[in-house]
């Protein structure tokens, strides 16, 4: 045999091994990909202190939620749709067709509730029949269904949502990948108001005390007796609602142990943020939203009239007349309490 011959039949079994393992580096690929696949989704994680919406907003439905100068709301003339827009109103954008409430936002995610709709525009059909826990990237894109059912209120809470079913009437949680869903309490316990690892509520069972629930051991402590509703953790302070005195608005300093009357009005909702408290005043003949500061100090009226759904942001307060679920009504944080109509 030539020396050409051997050399050539040389090269022929280099290029077959070279292209076997080609071809058996695909394969690995292609079936590590398809593994990769079934895995659920790697969500980077959050701090556990992080929250995902002022307890404020989620006790007022969670239909504005503010993070890192975006704001994220529930666009009432568009029956809820999702929409971004940053703090000063500008930017405007659409996110999703689908009803929304109860959003909160942790890292490029946004975490929302979906109720029923009657919108039929293009896009989510599979989804706008199927109410439930969703999560979305902040620009609206890669969907998730993260629990399916009639969920009334969901809070986020470090790298967990805390959510209320409503059937049972139970305490869950849920991770922010969609795994580890459980419950956390037998009882009807409102998640809204998390800070520091724990969930303030006022119990609904047996009494109506202020407790903590913490959300690892599922352990619930007795902060202090009172009949109370809608409790808020602020800043040291837990802002409720006495129902023995006719729903006038309180606080309770965690540090001195002393309770101070914020309002003798009787008090149908309310949100405190930023400095600021504004209420609905409850009255026959003067019902009236109503701004104070955090110490219950210079209260004014707003607008006069009964209203609902009361949401923050670090510039506005949006609100909400009683009987028109549709029109958007905003008022500066600070200064003349000016009311004009916010229309996205």
């Amino acid at each position: 045999m030539g020396k050409d011959f051997i050399y050539n039949e040389a090269m022929k079994k280099k290029k077959k091994i070279i292209t076997s393992s080609i071809l058996i580096l695909i394969a690995f690929a292609v079936i590590g990909g398809f593994v990769y696949s079934l895995l659920p989704e790697q969500i980077p994680p959050n701090s556990p202190y992080l929250v995902g919406n002022t307890a404020g907003n989620l006790h007022n439905g969670g239909l504005f939620c503010e993070a890192d100068g975006k704001v994220y709301f529930s666009n009432s003339y568009e029956n809820g749709n999702l929409y971004s827009m940053n703090a000063d109103e500008t930017e405007i954008k659409k996110i999703n067709d689908l009803s929304v409430f109860s959003i909160n936002s942790g890292g490029d995610f946004l975490y929302f509730l979906q109720g029923t709709t009657r919108f039929s525009g293009d896009g989510f059909g599979i989804y706008r029949s199927n109410p439930g826990l969703y999560r979305s990237k902040a620009n609206g894109r890669d969907l998730a269904v993260l629990k399916s059912g009639n969920i009334l209120t969901a809070t986020l809470g470090g790298n967990d949502i805390f959510y209320q079913d409503s059937d049972p009437l139970s305490l869950y949680r849920i991770g922010i990948d969609g795994e580890n869903d459980r419950r956390l309490s037998t009882e009807a316990t409102n998640p809204s108001s998390f800070a520091n690892g724990v969930i303030y509520y006022s119990r609904t069972q047996d009494d109506h005390d202020v407790y903590t629930l913490d959300v690892q051991s599922g352990f619930s402590t007795l902060v202090f007796h009172a009949n109370t509703y809608n409790a808020i953790y602020l800043d040291g302070y837990i802002y409720f609602m006495d129902l023995d005195n006719n729903y006038r608005l309180c606080r309770y300093s965690i540090f001195d142990n002393v309770i101070e009357v914020l309002t003798s009005d009787r008090v149908d909702f309310y949100n405190v943020g930023n400095g600021v408290i504004f209420y609905q005043k409850n009255s026959r003949s003067e019902p009236a939203l109503i701004r104070m500061g955090i110490d219950g100090s210079g209260a004014e009226i707003v607008r006069e009239g009964n209203h609902n759904s009361i949401n923050m942001t670090s510039l506005y307060v949006y609100y909400r007349a009683f009987g028109d679920d549709v029109t958007i009504f905003r008022t500066p944080l600070y200064g003349p309490p000016s009311v004009s109509t916010f229309r996205p």
